[in-house]
C-alpha cells in the first residue's frame, strides 16, 4: 500500500468514527428507521473493498447473514459487492433486494471525486418511496459534508498550531534574550519554556565541551518526584548524544532531542515524558526546532558576554593590582570584602547587574591614588590641607581612568560618590541621603571597614568589633543606617567573621 492510499484509509477511518458518533447522524437514523422499520444498518471504510471487507462489514451488522446457509451468505455478499461497484461508479443511492427477502440500499461517500466508503441498510417494509431515500441520501450527504469540514478544520488546526506556538516561542524567547545575559540564568529559563510549550516532565540542556567531545549537564528542570542524577554525555551517545554527533532532532516516543545549532553544534535542548503520556509528534519537533534557532542566539550573547566580562575582570585586576604596587604591604587583599558587599548588595535587594557594578566598583574604587604622590600616600603624620585636597581628587582620577571603557559606565556613579556622606559632609559633590547612588553607599561603609582595619602609614589598624563599633556609631551620619543594618547582619554570620579575621592576620 502506496503513503497516499495509506493517508487515505486514516482520513476514511476518521471521517467514518466522526460520522458514526455524530448525533446528526444518530438522529436520522432513528428518523428513517421508523420508516424502513426493522432496520439493520452497516458502514464500509474502504473505498474498494474486497470480498472479505463487505462480508465482514455486513456479516457483522446482519443477524440474518449469521443464521443464513454458507451459499446464501456468499450469494448475499457477491450481489452486495456488485450493487456498491455501481453506486460508486454512478456516485448516487442504490437499492437492492436480499437474498433472505430483504430490501435494502447503499449509499457512496464522496469528498469531490474521492471515494471513501459507503453507507447501507437492509430493512422489511417493502413500501417505502423513493423520495423517502432520496431524502436520507440529501441528508446523510449533508452530515457528511459538515464533518468533511470538521475533518479539514482540525486538519488545518493541527498544521497552524506548532507554526503559531512556534511564533509564540520566537517572541518568548527574544524576551528570555533581552532579559539576562548571565548564562546561569538564561538556560533553566529556556528550560522551563520548552517544559511550557511542550508540556513534557523533564527538560535538560547541554553545551558541548569541544577538548573531551563530551556534553556537560547545565540545566535541569525536573518535575518528576523520582529525579534524574545529572551526568556527562558522551558525542554520538544515547539521544542527546546522537542530536549533536548527526546534527539533527532524535525523536522517539518518550524523548525529544535538538541540537542547538550556530555556526558549529554548541549543545541540545532535550525533553522527556510528556505530561499527558502521548508520544513527542512530528509538530513537536517543528516547534523545538524554532525554539532552538531563538535560543541558541541567547546562548551565544550570553557566552560573548561572560567573555567579555572576563576581559573586563582581567583589566579591573590588573589595575588594582598596579595600586597595590604603589604601598607595598599596605593595601589587603579584597577577597573577604568583596564577599561582605555582595552580600549587603543581595541584603539591599540589588539586581545581578547592580551587584555586577558594585563587584567592579569594590575592587577599584581606589584606582584614582595611582596619580597621587607617594610622599603624601607614605606620609606617616597628620596631612596638610593642600596634601588632603589633593587626595580628594583621587575619586574623579579613579573616574578619568575607567570612563574609556564601555563595560564600565555603570560602575562611575559608585566611584565617584563612594566617600560622600548621608549627612551630606562628604566630597566630592556634597550629596546627601539617597541622593548618593545606592552602590556608592554600601561601597562607602565597606571602604571605610577596609581604611580601618587595614595599615596605614600613618596609623596601626583596628581591630575587627572596634571598625564594626565606629561604624555603628557613624549610623545617619556619616553611612546609609539601612545599609549598616544590612552590614551588621552580615558580619554577624560567622564564615563572614572568620573569613575576613584570617584574611587580616595573613596580611599582617
Amino acid at each position: 500500500m502506496t503513503e497516499k492510499e495509506m493517508k487515505s484509509r486514516e482520513y476514511a477511518k476518521e471521517l467514518f468514527d466522526r460520522l458514526k458518533r455524530s448525533a446528526s447522524f444518530k438522529q436520522e437514523e432513528e428518523c428513517f428507521g421508523l420508516c424502513l422499520k426493522s432496520s439493520l444498518w452497516w458502514v464500509i471504510e474502504t473505498p474498494d473493498p474486497s470480498i472479505d471487507d463487505l462480508r465482514t462489514a455486513v456479516f457483522n451488522s446482519c443477524t440474518y447473514l449469521k443464521k443464513a446457509h454458507h451459499k446464501r451468505q456468499h450469494s448475499c455478499i457477491d450481489a452486495l459487492a456488485r450493487l456498491l461497484k455501481e453506486a460508486a461508479k454512478e456516485k448516487r443511492l442504490k437499492k437492492f433486494n436480499c437474498a433472505e427477502g430483504l430490501r435494502g440500499f447503499a449509499f457512496p461517500v464522496f469528498q469531490a471525486d474521492t471515494l471513501y466508503g459507503y453507507i447501507g441498510a437492509c430493512y422489511h417494509n417493502d413500501t417505502v418511496p423513493d423520495y423517502v431515500l432520496n431524502i436520507f441520501a440529501a441528508f446523510t450527504d449533508t452530515i457528511v459534508k459538515e464533518i468533511q469540514k470538521e475533518l479539514e478544520l482540525a486538519k488545518l488546526y493541527e498544521t497552524i498550531r506548532p507554526r503559531a506556538i512556534a511564533l509564540s516561542t520566537v517572541h518568548t524567547v527574544h524576551r528570555l534574550i533581552s532579559s539576562t545575559l548571565d548564562l546561569g540564568e538564561l538556560l533553566p529559563r529556556i528550560a522551563r519554556l520548552c517544559l511550557q510549550v511542550m508540556r513534557a516532565n523533564r527538560c535538560s540542556i547541554k553545551l558541548v565541551d569541544a577538548k573531551k567531545k563530551v556534553l556537560l549537564p547545565k540545566a535541569t528542570i525536573d518535575l518528576r518526584k523520582m529525579k534524574t542524577r545529572l551526568k556527562k554525555v558522551k558525542v554520538g551517545r544515547h539521544a542527546p548524544g546522537r542530536a549533536v554527533k548527526y546534527g539533527k532532532s532524535i525523536r522517539g516516543d518518550a524523548f525529544l532531542a535538538t541540537p542547538l545549532i550556530d555556526e558549529d553544534i554548541i549543545g541540545v535542548i532535550t525533553l522527556y515524558d510528556k505530561i499527558d503520556g502521548k508520544p513527542f509528534t512530528q509538530f513537536d519537533q517543528e516547534i523545538m526546532t524554532t525554539l532552538a534557532e531563538q535560543a541558541v542566539i541567547a546562548i551565544k550573547n550570553a557566552q560573548l558576554y561572560a567573555e567579555q566580562e572576563k576581559i573586563t575582570i582581567g583589566s579591573i585586576r590588573s589595575l588594582a593590582a598596579i595600586l597595590d604596587t604603589r604601598t607595598p604591604g599596605t593595601y589587603m587583599a579584597r577577597a573577604s570584602l568583596l564577599r561582605i558587599a555582595m552580600l549587603v548588595g543581595q541584603g539591599m535587594r540589588m539586581s545581578s547587574s547592580e551587584l555586577k557594578s558594585l563587584e567592579y566598583a569594590v575592587i577599584l574604587h581606589d584606582a584614582g591614588q595611582i596619580v597621587v604622590p607617594d610622599q603624601i600616600l607614605e606620609k606617616p603624620d597628620k596631612l596638610t590641607g593642600r596634601e588632603y585636597a589633593v587626595v580628594k581628587e583621587h575619586p574623579m582620577r579613579s573616574v578619568e581612568i575607567i570612563k574609556h571603557m564601555k563595560a564600565l559606565k555603570s560602575v562611575i556613579p559608585i566611584i565617584l560618590h563612594h566617600h560622600e556622606q548621608f549627612d551630606g559632609s562628604g566630597y566630592p559633590k556634597g550629596l546627601k541621603g539617597n541622593q548618593i547612588p545606592l552602590g556608592a553607599r554600601i561601597m562607602g561603609v565597606i571602604g571605610a571597614l577596609e581604611a580601618m582595619i587595614t595599615k596605614r602609614p600613618y596609623r596601626v589598624p583596628m581591630d575587627i568589633e572596634g571598625a564594626i563599633a565606629e561604624l555603628k556609631a557613624n549610623a545617619g551620619s556619616q553611612f546609609d543606617p539601612k545599609v549598616v543594618d544590612v552590614f551588621l547582619k552580615v558580619m554577624r554570620r560567622k564564615d563572614v567573621y572568620a573569613a575576613l579575621k584570617k584574611e587580616i592576620y595573613a596580611k599582617h
